[in-house]
């Protein structure tokens, strides 16, 4: 049995329902869960793993979210996935699919794990680009779409995604604002191009887009002219907190992890959806597991 949380007029209910009638879809930056050049205990190490005390972390992560699909991003190889993939299993919890697309950054990729009994067909989109100054610029990981079956014959769609960070080498762009209203609008694009018609698709946008609500590059996914693309799930804590991404460097605290439904999803969806709480998360990761519980 899942436990589902409900709030309702301002109160608070729990509800027990059958886990096979319902789907949780996940997203998670598990924080570059790959080799790389790391400060280890106090010593420098080149392409050296994620220490296992922090992938330990993550694992118990997932485990608490114990989500049916599951969207990662910064996750290195193929083999990163798999080991994650394997040690799950070894805890109890099965995941017998998976995806990661290869796209221009080498380094961190999106990926996908899913639960045994779903049709999923995994399509890559990591041929994206758009105009960045006077050249053109690919979609630096790409986008992984999920097509699954549903249990009534229906469709949906899953679209993972990882916009640039705010970190940037290039001097006309601070932040990195125009690089990720770039890579949004290419993706947004093309998510018009197979949903024409967003206010009847069933679509979900996941991942770290690394900008705010409010920003240029999140905008993009809700509205383009007079279409309406897309509306941002409500997640939240235990507490009410809607943040998803500690800066520890800088103190911050901001919402840049989202699930976003096309319109044709919202009676699909039980909102609110969740943001996990755990004491520990930092040790794992600087973001916080989204997920969204819908109708099966």
């Amino acid at each position: 049995m899942r436990l589902f949380c409900i709030y309702i007029l301002g109160s608070f209910f729990a509800i027990s329902v059958q886990a096979e009638d319902f789907l949780r879809v996940a997203t998670f930056n598990a924080r570059n869960y790959l080799s790389m050049d790391r400060l280890v205990e106090g010593r420098f190490r080149q392409d050296y793993p994620k220490p296992e005390a922090a992938k330990n972390v993550v694992r118990y992560s997932i485990r608490d979210v114990g989500a049916d699909i599951l969207a990662l991003q910064e996750m290195g190889s193929e083999a990163h996935l798999l080991e994650l993939r394997d040690d799950l299993a070894a805890e109890g919890l099965q995941y017998a699919g998976y995806a990661i697309l290869e796209a221009a950054d080498e380094k961190r990729r999106v990926a996908a794990l899913w639960r045994e009994g779903l049709s999923v067909e995994a399509v890559s989109h990591a041929d994206l680009s758009f105009k960045y100054f006077e050249e053109r610029q690919p979609v630096k990981r790409g986008m992984l779409e999920l097509r699954i079956a549903m249990a009534d014959g229906e469709r949906f769609s899953i679209f993972i995604l990882h916009l640039k960070s705010k970190y940037t080498d290039d001097p006309r762009d601070e932040r990195s604002e125009e690089r990720r209203v770039g890579e949004a609008q290419a993706a947004r694009n093309r998510i018009l191009q197979l949903f024409p018609d967003p206010a009847a698709g069933r679509f979900l946008i996941v991942g770290d887009l690394n900008d705010g609500p409010n920003s240029r590059a999140v905008r993009r996914f809700l509205r383009r002219g007079e279409t309406a693309i897309a509306k941002a799930v409500e997640c939240l804590d235990e507490h009410g907190l809607v943040w998803t991404h500690y800066y520890k460097k800088g103190g911050e605290y901001s919402q840049i992890d989202y699930i976003l439904r096309s319109g044709g999803m919202a009676e699909r969806l039980i909102s609110p959806g969740g943001i996990l709480n755990r004491a520990d998360y930092y040790q794992g990761s600087d973001h916080r597991p989204v997920w969204v519980d819908m109708i099966w």
